[in-house]
């Protein structure tokens, strides 16, 4: 449910009928494709529809910790998150993990209909006092890098904010700091060593 891929259709008509602009071949604007998705992730940039969608979510549901999805563009070293939506609170079993996968599927329908960037680049959740770094933030980071490399996660703490502070931030974990809690070697001797701290924008 977070794969945004174009349909089969797309992809042969853009090999059928390559761009005529500067000459280039099917191969050479793939290679193109391939050398801007290598480039470093620095900048999110938010419209103010979704930052306001979180916050009246985020807010509405205070102390209670919520989460959503995030929709936008990835483009070049710029993450582009243009609308947002709420995933509903739920009890943790099977059939609730069910209906919560059936919702988002049914949201991205609706959105793709009537043409809302429906490009899933990662997710929002509410926390409190700042305690947002914790074992589950990591774990979700994990299960959406397998479809999205270049996803962010938007924390907002609600009673932070209340103190006249929009405490809005978004966060990305470095390549390396997932590559050591994949294998299990993120010890305290390798934190302090090795560049693997979470990256903030």
């Amino acid at each position: 449910n977070l794969s945004s891929c174009p349909r089969a259709a797309d992809h042969r008509a853009a090999m059928a009928n390559p761009p005529a602009t500067g000459g280039k071949s099917f191969l050479q604007a793939m290679s193109t494709v391939t050398e801007e998705a290598a480039v470093q992730l620095r900048v999110v940039q938010m419209e103010g529809l979704a930052v306001l969608k979180i916050i009246k979510h985020c807010e509405e549901f205070a102390p209670a910790l919520v989460t959503g999805q995030l929709l936008g563009l990835d483009v070049g070293s710029v993450l582009e998150v243009t609308n947002c939506f709420p995933f509903p609170i739920r009890e943790d079993d099977e059939e609730a993990d069910a209906d919560g996968a059936n919702y988002q599927l049914e949201m991205m329908r609706c959105l793709r209909e009537v043409n809302v960037d429906n490009n899933t680049v990662g997710w929002y959740q509410s926390c409190l006092l700042g305690s947002f770094q914790t074992v589950e933030l990591i774990e979700t980071f994990m299960n959406y890098q397998e479809n999205i490399r270049r996803c962010v996660c938007i924390v907002y703490d609600p009673s932070r904010s209340s103190q006249g502070v929009l405490a809005l931030k978004a966060l990305k974990l470095t390549d390396s700091f997932m590559d050591l809690y994949r294998n299990n070697g993120l010890t305290g001797e390798k934190y302090g060593l090795i560049s693997v701290t979470p990256y903030f924008f």
